[in-house]
């Protein structure tokens, strides 16, 4: 039984009871640990003014919606329940999801319906683990911490009721919306290792390749890139890029069959000439640094609402010529916002250059203040 407050919920007690009575012998003691599972963490204020048979009505669709979940494929339903349609109601609308179980997804499916301008006012998750049998009935499931069950797979279960949508029109919108994120998520989520490796490579040329510059800042490139690898820096999506000549200009081509995550994803143009971008741009693209730091003008539908971060590594032929980038999206870590300046790579050696034209004395008040 689950516990509210400590204590077991007499509504929750009514619930069991229910399936018990109302479900097929054979799965009763299933759905009511389902239901256990799904109200595990239910506070007491949100148990207020609900009635045990339309809770026990909500328990049996999610149940439903999962036994629809067996392949990758998610499942996403919203809807208005009605005792007529449903055999329960709700003041509320209501949106079910049963899904792979994927890093992100709660935080990216409550930013998706905040984008839309709406805030649940229940969201329920629970990652479960599940074992189906050949027919890909639900035999067994428990928390996706329990070590003991061998699961088939693991997925992870929404319920969520925001205000009450009164067109199919704007149901569709919430449906499609959220379809659309869990595609980023996917993507995200199933090229992080071979984006993570092709990072890491990247890291390897850099430390063999002979750059422009001097020695002191090919080490501050490698430091920076190694400390971002060292789970500093989500990846989201990668492409690489070739620079080429072409009459009278130079042109940044992508590697289309090279992009990783969100990349897959891109609509931008497959090759820009570099006389296109103004005098700052040019510099950037063509100069003598070895990063491209930047914001893209993409807000992140995945982990959190920021913009992304773009991280493009040069690529420079013996000569110093930049013949290449090897281009990152994703958002930098807690530690980059957080620690000093003086503890981030390639940052910290920055910031001492600046503190050093200053005529500051270190340890001073004016030292700290230009520092912080």
């Amino acid at each position: 039984m689950a516990l509210v407050n400590g204590s077991p919920s007499v509504i929750l007690k009514n619930v069991a009871q229910l399936i018990k009575k109302k479900v097929p012998q054979e799965s009763a003691a299933l759905v009511e640990q389902f239901a256990n599972l799904l109200y595990s963490n239910i506070s007491s204020l949100d148990l207020a003014n609900r009635n045990d048979s339309d809770m026990y009505g909500a328990t049996l669709s999610l149940w439903s919606s999962l036994n629809e979940h067996t392949e990758d494929a998610t499942v996403i339903h919203v809807f208005n329940p009605s005792v007529s349609k449903n055999g329960w109601k709700s003041s509320h609308t209501v949106i079910e999801v049963i899904i792979k179980d994927m890093p992100f997804l709660v935080d990216s499916i409550r930013i998706a319906l905040n984008r839309l301008g709406l805030s649940p006012h229940l969201m329920l998750n629970s990652p479960l683990k599940i074992v189906r049998d050949k027919a890909q009935k639900t035999t067994k499931l428990a928390s996706a911490v329990e070590s003991k069950i061998k699961a088939t797979s693991q997925e992870t279960i929404f319920f969520i009721e925001i205000d009450r949508q009164s067109t199919e029109q704007e149901l569709r919108n919430i449906k499609e919306e959220l379809l659309s994120v869990v595609e980023d998520i996917t993507l995200t989520v199933n090229d992080w290792q071979p984006m993570l490796k092709q990072f890491n490579v990247i890291i390897d040329d850099v430390k063999k390749a002979k750059l422009p510059g001097t020695k002191s800042s090919k080490e501050d490139t490698v430091e920076f890139l190694s400390w971002l690898a060292a789970n500093n820096f989500t990846l989201m999506g990668y492409r690489s890029y070739d620079v080429k000549a072409v009459q009278g200009d130079i042109k940044l081509e992508a590697n289309m069959g090279s992009s990783l995550g969100l990349m897959k994803n891109s609509n931008g143009t497959e090759s820009r000439l570099i006389s296109s971008l103004n005098e700052s741009g040019r510099e950037i693209a063509l100069g003598d640094s070895h990063l491209i730091l930047t914001k893209t003008n993409s807000c992140s539908r995945v982990h959190r609402p920021a913009q992304l971060d773009y991280i493009g590594v040069k690529r420079f032929d013996n000569k110093g010529n930049v013949i290449g980038e090897e281009r990152f999206i994703g958002l930098f870590g807690s530690a980059y916002y957080t620690n000093s300046a003086l503890n981030l790579p390639l940052i910290k050696t920055k910031v001492m250059d600046v503190c050093a034209a200053s005529g500051f004395a270190r340890g001073t008040h004016a030292f700290k203040t230009l520092i912080n």
